[in-house]
């Protein structure tokens, strides 16, 4: 059995942009603070986390999502800023993402099609997302982060499908297959 979530996956220049704002989070905001930083290899956007799922299952999987598409084969998305999640007093720091109808009816599409295959679809909302650091102190510092006038932006072109491995307390994503929109 194998912990499997679906994600968007951001390309070589997206990413350097994701940790440069980490290295300016580290300079600028949180000074001092006991921090968890996300490796720079794992960053994406998960679309839906299905949790353990059998070879059979993951094969029946991988043939749902052959039928998705996105209108002219591109998700374009945007950062617009900083924030806790899952709230303004979480303890993990995260890159927010616009929920556009795009990416909001790619989502739909996921849940509908794990659904499928047996797999309960999270009722709560959906707020897309990618994790820089998680506070390892309870006690964080109250501070503010930021909005960006000028939005980040990047395009996918697949849907990618992980496992995830937990290893003495920390988790380690592998890609293992993708699918082009």
């Amino acid at each position: 059995m194998s912990r499997i979530f679906i994600a968007l996956t951001p390309d070589g220049n997206f990413n350097k942009e994701i940790i440069n704002l980490k290295h300016s989070l580290k300079k600028e905001l949180i000074k001092g603070a006991e921090i968890a930083w996300s490796d720079d290899k794992h960053h994406h956007i998960t679309i839906n986390f299905n949790g353990y799922m059998e070879p059979e299952q993951i094969e029946e999987m991988y043939t749902k999502f052959e039928e998705i598409e996105i209108m002219g084969g591109v998700l374009n998305l945007e950062i617009t800023g900083i924030s806790y999640f899952p709230n303004e007093n979480g303890q993990v720091i995260v890159a927010n993402v616009n929920l556009s109808s795009q990416l909001q009816k790619l989502q739909q599409q996921v849940q509908t099609l794990v659904a499928q295959i047996g797999f309960d679809t999270e009722l709560k909302g959906f707020r897309p997302h990618i994790t820089l650091a998680r506070f390892k102190d309870k006690n964080r510092p109250l501070r503010e982060l930021k909005s960006f006038e000028d939005p980040f932006k990047a395009s996918f072109n697949s849907l990618d499908v992980y496992e995830s491995i937990s290893n003495k307390g920390k988790a380690k994503h592998n890609l293992i297959k993708k699918f082009k929109f």
